[in-house]
């Protein structure tokens, strides 16, 4: 599909390099000629220098042919503005970055009256997703599907674990729970495991249950950290203030410091129980005086990259049981296991997902369309949620009947209140949501699950 990005600051180019590899069609508008030189030459893709609230610049980018405009300058305004003017040239789909919780209240009226069909704030998804996480540190990602009825969680086979050398086989008969492993990644490959796979010291495996199924899963294999309670995060930018506000309301004791004086003035102003302080978070001086020996976890959400690496690998150091670094940019993925970090978090990679499944979900009738999407092992799997329906073939057929495309598994069902972890024998129901998961190519629709 064509797809305009106007603004390819942090979050234009992470989401234009997302959607070139799902296969889209990628125009950037920009203003500043450097940045989207530098995009076009990384990425291959299209660029038109300008400002996308000028209609002669989104004509320029092809707009009234497009199927989706994503503006996600840094201003709320400009790109609520881009989208209007988009709307009236013709383009299909209006998807605005908005980071100002007042106009995410008003999130109905925009799309009723000014035509934005998606708001994106990757920060605010950023704080959902270490949220998840804190409520279970064991993990490296916890993916929620179904209102939170059912999780996928992944988490690093640690040396010594009761896991290593089982195969999958002896862990079933381990277990007196419902619980599935649907992926295991190792040494950078991602597999669907079978009965005879053997669990190895440092994969990477993703585990599928309800929640309180998970718990008695690490419970029994060992696994189940001490319950995270006191936080600290560092950094005071909107991320930070958004996971203080989320970490604050569900019962966490959290300290945030941050280097300026005018920002915790406004965050203690906005949030009642965080302890706020002002302090340089790089000075070793200033995190031994603030406690963070005796942290159950440390969030480092600076703006800078290197900064948040080097303090999680000193957190660690101090014996801090959980770190959740964010990252902002791709340099550093792809050596961050050699590190051993603990959890890195890409806010801008939660949003390319968000917007792929939105994307994959167009010109898709909606009893086949994708309903949620996460990318799981390292990414380069998926588990996506959705609707059996009346699909004829779906409805009312056992698993064993259906003819899966290799790579492809059905990791749980979800009937009613209850979750189900099914078998071949399982026979789906209309009213079923099931969860796949895949290492093969892009399932768009419903159908894309078994061989055509």
């Amino acid at each position: 599909m064509k797809v305009i990005i106007v603004g390819m600051g942090r979050v234009g180019s992470s989401l234009a390099r997302a959607l070139v590899t799902e296969g889209h069609d990628i125009v950037a508008v920009e203003k500043d000629a450097s940045i989207l030189q530098e995009c076009v030459n990384k990425l291959d893709i299209q660029g038109i220098c300008g400002n996308g609230c000028i209609a002669e610049n989104l004509e320029e980018a092809g707009v009234e042919h497009c199927d989706m405009l994503i503006a996600v300058t840094p201003e709320d305004e400009n790109n609520i503005l881009c989208c209007m003017v988009a709307r009236v040239l013709g383009a299909k789909h209006l998807v605005a970055r908005v980071r100002d919780p007042e106009y995410f209240d008003q999130f109905e009226f925009m799309r009723g009256q000014l035509g934005i069909n998606m708001l994106v704030n990757p920060e605010e998804s950023a704080s959902h997703e270490i949220l998840r996480i804190l409520r279970f540190p064991a993990a490296v990602k916890v993916s929620s599907f179904s209102r939170g009825k059912v999780d996928i969680v992944e988490f690093k086979l640690p040396a010594g674990c009761r896991l290593e050398g089982l195969s999958l086989a002896e862990v079933r008969k381990k277990l007196k729970i419902s619980a599935l492993i649907v992926a295991i990644e190792r040494e950078g490959k991602t597999i669907v495991p079978g009965g005879n796979t053997v669990l190895q010291a440092d994969d990477t495996v993703s585990v599928c249950a309800k929640h309180t199924e998970i718990r008695a899963f690490f419970r029994t294999f060992g696994l189940l950290k001490h319950k995270v309670q006191s936080v600290m995060i560092l950094g005071g930018g909107r991320d930070a203030f958004y996971l203080a506000r989320e970490l604050e309301e569900s019962g966490f004791s959290v300290k945030l410091i941050t280097r300026s004086h005018e920002r915790c003035l406004e965050i203690k102003g906005e949030l009642e129980k965080t302890q706020v302080i002002c302090g340089n978070f790089t000075d070793r001086d200033v995190l031994e005086t603030e406690g963070i020996a005796g942290m159950d976890a440390v969030v480092c959400m600076s703006d800078y990259d290197e900064n948040n690496i080097v303090i999680a690998l000193y957190a660690r150091e101090r014996g801090v049981e959980k770190t959740i670094t964010v990252l902002h940019g791709d340099s550093y993925h792809g050596i961050l296991e050699s590190i051993r970090l603990d959890t890195a978090i890409s806010p801008y990679r939660l949003a390319a997902a968000e917007l792929a499944r939105y994307l994959r979900a167009i010109d898709v009738s909606e009893n086949s369309r994708v309903k949620a999407m996460y990318k799981i092992a390292n990414e380069r799997a998926e588990a996506l949620l959705f609707n059996v329906g009346d699909n004829p073939l779906f409805a009312e057929k056992k698993i064993r009947e259906l003819p899966l495309r290799s790579g492809v598994l059905i990791a749980a069902i979800v009937r009613a209140k209850n979750v189900l972890i099914p078998d071949g024998n399982t026979t789906l129901k209309k009213d079923d949501e099931i969860v796949v998961v895949s290492t093969g190519k892009q399932i768009l629709a419903l159908e894309d699950v078994v061989e055509s």
